[in-house]
């Protein structure tokens, strides 16, 4: 079976609040409603015969009004000009969707020169995915795809309204890897798996890049026969893989999406965030480029910000750790509610144990506690700790799962956070 989604749906079924809470997550940049594709032939010549009809209605009530046959004449030829204006506007749209909608569409909010009527428009919305740490960004059709919301950070996806078509992007830090290599370790390919393509091409922004097409058949496990398309973008030490693809018998239908999602990949004039290093909102934390790292708002119907968010990181296996902040002031931070109310929050866990002082983060004094919790047949740990950091006015609370000893999993993410993100730059140009 293809495996369409991420990783963090292998996540425990205590998790699951969590998970099914998450998913609905706003991503701040998503530009909903904006572009629009132009509306079907027949939907054209009927709006025409419609503005056709209440001109000739006004010019008839305007003759009625004592109006001079000047005026109806003068009418009569605004209104000739206007029909013979719809008919350029009908051809050349027919045209424009002809060539695959390669260019980009007109607001429906706009309105035509000469009259007030709006452009009309078909139920095929465009939305323009940006990732908020990445920068990069690619539009979206609806239909097919009509989720354009993802909490992921280094790697995201969207899935088809039937869930048999993907289109999504992994970072990946360049390890020196050939392309070839680097596609398939991405993306789990066989060697099995044969490119029917493989051609050197550009992005729209102009950086180089190498396209990849190939059909993959899962028929024999229980899967689909999948056709796919990838694109391989190298910017300075990273590496972005943008893959799109559908269940060979819904192609057709779907190809026009996923072309115009690889046609439309844009990257920012710079790119400063890297795999393995969250630092969003002045603060950083260093994390495992083979986990699955998402982010979400407090609550999390809303975007993660500066003032609230939370951080997750999932293994292959299992949810792993999860950090949140929240804006609070000093006088009323108190550790140990700290370490309740967000495990309660975030985990939906609501007793902990064994509430201690332990050591330092990034120089802030730290309280822990210990808790366990049902994972299949067996049993989670989990080590939580919380802080607070002046800079920003900031509480923190971290949460690490693991089945034998969850505060040595946490002991390297403890050691790499810093309350301000300036200060840890300046320490890593000093060393």
């Amino acid at each position: 079976m293809i495996r369409w989604k991420t990783a963090i749906a292998a996540a425990s079924l205590v998790l699951l609040s969590v998970i099914v809470a998450c998913g609905s997550s706003p991503n701040e940049h998503v530009q909903s409603n904006e572009f629009f594709r132009p509306a079907a032939e027949g939907q054209q010549q009927s709006a025409a015969a419609d503005a056709d009809q209440d001109q000739q209605s006004q010019s008839e009530a305007r003759t009625r009004d004592g109006q001079t046959e000047q005026t109806e004449q003068s009418g009569s030829d605004q209104q000739q000009s206007r029909q013979d204006a719809d008919q350029t506007d009908s051809s050349e749209n027919q045209q424009q969707s002809a060539d695959d909608q390669s260019q980009p569409e007109q607001d429906d909010s706009r309105q035509t020169e000469d009259d007030d009527a709006p452009i009309e428009t078909s139920d095929d919305i465009i939305r323009r995915y940006s990732n908020p740490s990445y920068g990069y960004s690619f539009e979206l059709i609806c239909s097919p795809f009509c989720d354009a919301n993802s909490n992921g950070v280094d790697r995201v996806s969207f899935l088809s309204e039937t869930g048999r078509a993907l289109i999504g992007v992994d970072v990946h830090l360049d390890d020196g890897s050939d392309s070839d290599a680097l596609l398939r370790s991405t993306l789990g390919l066989t060697d099995t798996v044969e490119f029917t393509a493989r051609e050197e091409t550009t992005t729209v922004t102009g950086e180089p890049a190498e396209r990849f097409d190939w059909d993959e058949d899962r028929r024999a496990t229980g899967g689909f026969q999948v056709r796919w398309h990838a694109l391989l973008v190298p910017i300075e030490d990273i590496v972005i893989v943008f893959r799109a693809g559908a269940v060979l018998e819904d192609y057709e239908d779907v190809a026009p999406a996923l072309e115009r999602a690889l046609g439309s990949f844009i990257l920012p004039l710079e790119i400063t965030a890297r795999p393995g290093r969250y630092e969003r909102f002045d603060f950083v934390i260093a994390y495992d480029t083979e986990d699955v790292s998402q982010e979400f708002g407090q609550p999390t119907s809303n975007p993660p910000s500066d003032e609230a968010g939370i951080f997750v990181l999932q293994s292959s296996t299992a949810l792993k750790a999860v950090l949140t902040w929240q804006v609070l002031g000093e006088a009323f931070y108190d550790g140990d509610t700290a370490i309740q109310q967000s495990l309660s929050d975030s985990l939906g866990i609501e007793s902990v144990t064994g509430l201690a002082d332990w050591g330092e983060v990034d120089g802030q004094a730290a309280r822990t506690g210990e808790t366990e919790t049902q994972f299949g047949e067996g049993v989670m740990k989990i080590r939580s700790f919380a802080w607070y950091c002046r800079e920003g006015g900031r509480e923190f609370a971290l949460h690490v799962l693991d089945q034998d000893d969850p505060e040595s999993v946490a002991l390297p993410l403890i050691e790499s956070f810093r309350c301000d993100a300036d200060s840890a730059e300046s320490a890593d140009e000093d060393e």
